[in-house]
């Protein structure tokens, strides 16, 4: 650890502050608890990838990273809703430590996702169904371009879709249309983003 380090604990601190602060928000997680406990739950997940041998700096953003991914996955399901804050909260991360992908991967990831998604939404507004995909889902695909690059970011919402569809099948089975559209997206989203990201902390340090 050095002054170099400065940046990446600056984006981990501001990272979690606004986790904590959408976790106050749609969980009603009073602040002074929830921020506390979203440190020992990053300190402990940078540990155990400290003991698998990984980098200390790439396990603590892989920790932050899961535990934002967590957040919008259990608002999600809750309310339907991926808070802006936590993909905020992403995209710090993101230009702090770009999981081994250069700025302007990062960038033609975060334009590619953006631009993919949100041609997909304006495809279901045209036949009517807008919310089968919000604008925080589209929000949410941009920080994971960001994040992973277009490659990897691609293969993560295609593996986000098939779990999604999985998980929708009983209810399309017995002809629940409206409930497979109201399947929260973003669940799938930020589970896929999870693994993607934990699979680029077993290989090469960045």
């Amino acid at each position: 650890m050095g002054v170099s380090d400065l940046p990446l604990f600056a984006a981990l601190a501001a990272a979690l502050f606004l986790a904590a602060l959408a976790a106050k928000r749609d969980l009603s997680f009073p602040l002074a608890l929830g921020a506390p406990v979203l440190v020992g739950v990053v300190v402990s997940g940078a540990v155990a990838g400290w003991l698998l041998a990984a980098d200390w700096r790439a396990a603590s953003v892989l920790a932050a990273l899961c535990a934002i991914c967590a957040l919008i996955a259990e608002i999600d399901r809750r309310s339907f809703l991926i808070p802006d804050p936590l993909v905020g909260a992403l995209l710090v991360l993101a230009a702090a430590t770009p999981f081994g992908v250069s700025w302007l991967v990062a960038l033609a990831g975060a334009a590619t996702l953006g631009a993919l998604l949100l041609g997909v939404r304006f495809g279901f507004e045209r036949m009517g169904r807008a919310e089968a995909l919000g604008l925080g889902d589209v929000k949410l695909a941009v920080a994971m371009g960001a994040l992973l690059g277009p490659q990897q970011a691609l293969l993560a919402v295609a593996l986000a879709g098939v779990a999604t569809l999985t998980a929708a099948a009983p209810a399309i089975a017995r002809g629940g249309a409206q409930r497979e559209a109201r399947l929260p997206f973003g669940i799938g989203l930020a589970a896929a983003l999870a693994v993607m990201a934990a699979s680029r902390l077993m290989g090469p340090a960045w």
